[in-house]
């Protein structure tokens, strides 16, 4: 049967355009650029300024009758055949693999892919071009629709009420380092990470709280069983998740080397175990493989070991803390093809250099020092890139951004002051309405974002034009008016106090120092609430330093992007607690994944009827009940936004040098989709 996947089809036929409507885009004469300036610049950066509607096609998978292919392969992997070091590619491929579609055109093999990277916590940067995921979602190369395709499963099947699904895998893969993977490390999956010790993807697959069950049909054949539907599992596989290939939904991970540091696993060895505690300085040998169910060890996360056995495309040379640049390489058991049986990737190596600050980044860029870059690449600095193209030697493409600045007041604060504060509708509210935010996308971002709420982008199934608008339009005075009716009284100096009599003061934390253009939004948004009377500072942390300090609970209001506004029902994290980053409901966020730090809501607290409207909705398999269900969630954001929105929907120049082929333009970049993963990596390649 079909997948209840079909809402999408609602979608309409457009999903983007930079838009030109006068009042909405209104550019101020002191902006660096105008938005006309900006089209003309795009006119000649993109073929294709629309973008489209990610219209999922998503069938259960029939298993594709096995075509006679002659395999090749890099030049480098010839030579270790050659010589006896590696096996012949036709035995290191599975007998059937994917056969991914170039963009363009057949590529050749060689070169190394210049790359930059922030710091140890932008790992997601270098995470995103190599993982390799059971299904794929995938865009067409007209970009009208995006599809979810078979990738190291080439074949599975559901029953109607979506609560069991049947996936067959690509027979013969193999890990990096030559071993079969197989329905043995699906088991091992299940058994530790699903079930046992590491159980850190429990969440994201189970439904309510029947545990998932697992059959094993043969050594490439398994059946997952759930209590209650789960339509969306196609999606939650699709998706998958940055924190590593043995960590999130990709169902496996490498019993034949993890086994080994697991004390009651049949190939549980003690003494390496205490050997690799001893090394890594820990105390458990769960430690080995993360802290607190997040699969980021020494043991067990690729980017800390070179020695892991990974299925991804590239495999990392150096463990953390890493040289500088970043090395990594392809992997020679990776199962993937184009159409003429070259084996992927394209391209041997991606260096990633290290920069602190962003205007080092680009000068790499004008210089001609960075072969493709999507991330960190700031639509504010869109003339620079321009204007350096033919000196740089690259192209700009432009993708387009599914994300919102935004604000998150920690309404589980553990200041019990504060907690009411930011719980109260008319707090949010007159935090909202401060804002100028024609003012930040004039001044910062050149008239080139959207004035938005925190809410679903456009070409969403889940948009809402009335939410998009909801408490943005600038009103000071009807800010302060809000601030009176809920009694918070004023100093001499013109300063709000707590109901406590104290000053009304608290920290706005970010880890946006080396993105100018964010910073200097911040900046005003701070004077925008100093304004009406708030007492309000700055804490700008690095990026691991601030995800701590939201773990435990240290932010009083976070700064972090509202991304994952796309494709609500395959992500809806934003909307029903916030990821990990976002900090309006971080103890009550915990609570419901059951971490001990949690703290349940109050029963008036809206994340209660927004984690019951998605238990629902994602038990539904009718997609027209379903998606009446995810409004009734929107409609409790909509009253009064637990994040507050203020530009979004950004332009996101992307830069390609002048060498490289088969890099899409036009498409979404959006964290559901993997961002770049979406455009097919490993078909990227570099001319003479």
């Amino acid at each position: 049967m079909r997948c209840s996947l079909d809402y999408l089809t609602t979608l309409s036929e457009t999903l983007f355009y930079i838009k030109v409507d006068k009042e909405r885009c209104s550019v101020s004469e002191k902006s660096k650029l105008s938005r006309r300036r900006f089209l003309q610049l795009a006119a000649g950066a993109t073929s294709a300024v629309a973008l489209h509607a990610p219209i999922v096609n998503a069938a259960p998978a029939r298993k594709p009758t096995v075509q006679e292919m002659t395999y090749t392969e890099a030049p480098e992997l010839e030579e270790m055949v050659a010589n006896g070091t590696l096996p012949p590619v036709a035995e290191r491929l599975p007998k059937n693999p994917r056969v991914v579609p170039v963009r363009d055109e057949i590529g050749q093999y060689g070169g190394t892919w210049r790359r930059g990277y922030s710091g140890v916590s932008d790992m997601q940067g270098p995470a995103k071009l190599i993982y390799a995921f059971g299904l794929h979602f995938d865009i067409s190369a007209d970009l009208e629709t995006t599809e979810i395709v078979p990738g190291l499963y080439d074949e599975w099947t559901q029953n109607e009420d979506a609560t069991e699904f049947t996936f067959h895998m690509r027979e013969g893969l193999r890990w990096s380092d030559g071993e079969l993977f197989t329905t043995r490390d699906v088991q091992f999956w299940y058994d530790y990470y699903q079930n046992g010790d590491l159980g850190s993807t429990r969440e994201v697959l189970n439904i309510g709280d029947v545990p998932m069950e697992l059959e094993v049909i043969d050594d490439n054949t398994f059946t997952l069983r759930f209590g209650a539907p789960n339509p969306l599992l196609p999606f939650k596989i699709a998706r998958d998740d940055t924190e590593g290939q043995h960590g999130g939904p990709t169902m496996g991970a490498p019993a034949h080397y993890l086994g080994k540091y697991i004390p009651d696993h049949e190939l549980g060895d003690q003494e390496l175990i205490d050997a690799a505690m001893a090394e890594h300085e820990v105390s458990t040998w769960q430690e080995l493989f993360g802290d607190g169910g997040t699969p980021r060890g020494p043991i067990a996360w690729w980017a800390r070991n070179p020695e892991l056995p990974v299925i991804h495309t590239w495999m990392i040379q150096d463990p953390l803390p890493f040289n500088d640049p970043i090395t990594m390489v392809r992997n020679p058991y990776f199962y993937c093809v184009d159409e003429e049986g070259k084996q992927l990737p394209y391209i041997d190596r991606i260096e990633h250099r290290l920069f602190e600050d962003a205007s080092v980044f680009d000068l790499w860029v004008v210089q001609g020092n960075i072969d493709m870059h999507e991330r960190h690449v700031a639509a504010a600095n869109f003339s620079l890139y321009k204007e350096n193209e033919e000196a740089g030697n690259y192209r700009v493409f432009l993708w387009k951004g599914a994300t919102t600045s935004a604000y998150h007041p920690n309404t589980s604060h553990d200041d019990p002051v504060l907690r009411e504060l930011f719980s109260n509708p008319k707090f949010r509210q007159a935090m909202s309405i401060a804002i100028n935010r024609d003012e930040i996308n004039n001044l910062i971002y050149n008239g080139l974002y959207e004035p938005r709420q925190a809410s679903p982008v456009t070409g969403s199934p889940e948009f809402d034009a009335e939410f998009e608008q909801k408490w943005t339009e600038y009103d000071p005075e009807t800010a302060m008016a809000l601030l009176d009716e809920i009694g918070l009284e004023v100093n001499d100096s013109g300063t709000r106090l707590r109901p406590d009599g104290e000053v009304l003061a608290f920290r706005l934390m970010h880890s946006q120092q080396g993105n100018q253009a964010a910073s200097d939004e911040i900046t005003l948004v701070v004077d925008y609430w100093n304004a009406i009377g708030l007492s309000v500072s700055e804490d700008p942390v690095e990026r691991s330093l601030y995800e701590e300090r939201v773990t435990n609970n240290q932010v009083d209001v976070g700064y972090w992007g509202f991304d994952r506004s796309l494709l609500l029902q395959a992500d809806p994290q934003a909307y029903i607690g916030g990821s990990g980053q976002q900090t309006y409901a971080v103890r009550y966020r915990q609570w419901y994944d059951n971490d001990p730090a949690g703290v349940e809501p109050p029963e008036d607290h809206p994340i209660r009827q927004l984690r019951a409207l998605w238990e629902q909705a994602a038990t539904e398999p009718d997609p027209v009940e379903r998606q009446a269900l995810m409004q009734a969630l929107i409609d409790v954001h909509k009253e009064a936004p637990l994040a507050i929105g203020t530009v979004g929907e950004p332009p996101a120049p992307v830069i390609v040098s002048n060498q490289m082929r088969n890099v899409p333009d036009g498409i979404m970049s959006d964290t559901t989709l993997r961002n770049v993963r979406v455009a097919n990596p490993e078909q990227f390649f570099f001319v003479e």
